[in-house]
């Protein structure tokens, strides 16, 4: 089965596929730095040889067969079991390349499918409780698809859309005041002494630009 290599690059992540397209377009224009961690890319999928213009192409198409079609094949094959035998064929005539494409864009992540999958873990909210989450839905709804991306790999440690995201409150203020992710339930625990969604997007904003704000702790 021939891949297009310019339509079969999103298994992997926007920096990664930015530095393959640079490469794809013109491997001249790289730095040695960004050759660097071409290498390294390629070595995580094991592909060992050395790119050049003349298998470069090949190489990441032989990546992306890999990734698409051969990993996935298993998986296939044991959702193939709990198709009965009389209606693999009616199966496989409904589920067209659209309709595919359809339930892959309908598992995406969007600032409104985001925003309204935040739910708070008490039933019984206090005012100023309930404030902070309708800031909290309100920055979400209004975030680019970057921003969101940042968010999510906060909050949950990935950019997958979760099925749900737990809000939990506490009284922090003050320079101490800060949102805190528990990415191995998927919880976001956020102060409840937000006067407005400007102050919550202006701390929350500068967690999503540092860097330091992702790395893995003990809290």
């Amino acid at each position: 089965m021939y891949i297009a290599v310019y339509t079969d690059r999103m298994f992997l992540t926007d920096s990664d596929r930015n530095l393959v397209d640079k490469a794809l377009a013109d491997m001249s224009s790289l730095s040695a730095s960004q050759r660097d961690e071409l290498l390294s890319l390629f070595g995580t999928f094991g592909m060992f040889c050395n790119p050049r213009p003349a298998n470069i192409r090949q190489m990441v198409l032989m990546i992306a067969r890999q990734q698409l079609i051969d990993l996935p094949a298993p998986f296939v094959d044991d959702m193939k079991l709990g198709i009965p035998s009389v209606h693999v064929d009616l199966f496989w005539s409904q589920l067209t390349l659209p309709a595919i494409d359809y339930i892959f864009v309908q598992q995406l992540p969007t600032p409104t499918r985001v925003s309204s999958i935040l739910t708070p873990q008490d039933e019984d909210l206090r005012q100023e409780q309930l404030n902070a989450l309708y800031y909290l839905q309100q920055f979400v709804a209004a975030l680019d698809p970057e921003e969101l991306s940042s968010f999510l790999h906060f909050v949950t440690g990935s950019t997958v859309m979760p099925n749900t995201i737990g809000v939990t409150f506490n009284n922090l203020c003050g320079e101490i005041r800060r949102p805190i992710a528990h990415t191995c339930s998927n919880m976001l625990e956020l102060s409840c002494t937000y006067s407005c969604v400007q102050e919550l997007k202006r701390e929350f904003m500068a967690i999503l630009h540092d860097p330091q704000c992702f790395e893995m702790d003990m809290a």
